[in-house]
């Protein structure tokens, strides 16, 4: 049995982590039975970051990497019948979701007041007194450190969401009207567009980043399919 370690459904999502999403749906699409361990300590992770599984024993960390595990040890292909171009377009779509329009949706629950009293109560509400007080503080320094050092948060505001809602309309213009990314059948690409969107989208929080998703009706129906299809009890 896989073990999956994350943090409690929050913010009115599956998870307020798109990576946990994502890697939830992987193991819905491939059929995989697995348990879920609420784990809100990121530290006890083998990188560090939340989520991360355990499979025979092994504590295996980052969605991508227990992606390619699964995929080299349990015979799931989460490209199946995707042509060479498919496979390419997938990686690159990953790679705008996670490594820039993920920075965004960071900035726009950390950085917005109105957003970041909510992702407090949320994450530091119970902590006693006084790291109650002094490390969303502490934590805040440390996320706004890491978003300078990716780049994002060395643009200002309107910078940040002009280039999030390019993100999005790129998206949006993929997907079209199509039921998954490729057509008929969901694989990897969905799993991370959706976890994504769904963090954007569903989460009670308001933004110009959510503004932006929900000017694309496809990208809010396309949301609200996968919602139903793997997470119907939400």
């Amino acid at each position: 049995m896989i073990k999956l370690f994350q943090p409690p459904p929050s913010f009115n999502a599956a998870n307020a982590s798109p990576f946990c999403i994502k890697l939830e749906v992987l193991l819905k699409m491939a059929k995989l039975p697995y348990e879920i361990v609420i784990e809100g300590d990121p530290r006890k992770g083998p990188t560090g970051k939340i989520p991360f599984v355990e499979i025979d024993g092994k504590l295996i960390g980052d969605s991508g990497l227990i992606q390619n595990l699964l995929e080299a040890e349990r015979g799931v292909n989460f490209h199946e019948n995707l042509t060479d171009e498919q496979k390419a377009i997938s990686l690159a779509f990953t790679r705008l979701i996670e490594e820039h329009l993920y920075w965004v949706l960071v900035y726009s629950r950390w950085m917005e007041d109105e957003n970041w009293l909510v992702l407090k109560s949320a994450f530091f509400g119970q902590l006693p007194i006084p790291l109650r007080w002094i490390l969303p503080n502490v934590i805040k320094k440390q996320v706004l450190k890491n978003m300078i050092g990716h780049g994002i948060a060395r643009h200002d505001k309107t910078t940040i969401y002009q280039m999030a809602g390019e993100n999005l309309t790129a998206i949006a213009g993929f997907l079209d009207d199509k039921p998954y990314a490729f057509g008929d059948q969901a694989n990897t690409l969905d799993a991370t567009l959706y976890g994504l969107l769904s963090a954007i989208i569903d989460a009670d929080m308001n933004s110009e980043l959510k503004t932006a998703a929900l000017s694309h009706d496809n990208l809010v129906n396309y949301t609200s399919r996968m919602r139903e299809e793997f997470f119907p009890e939400l």
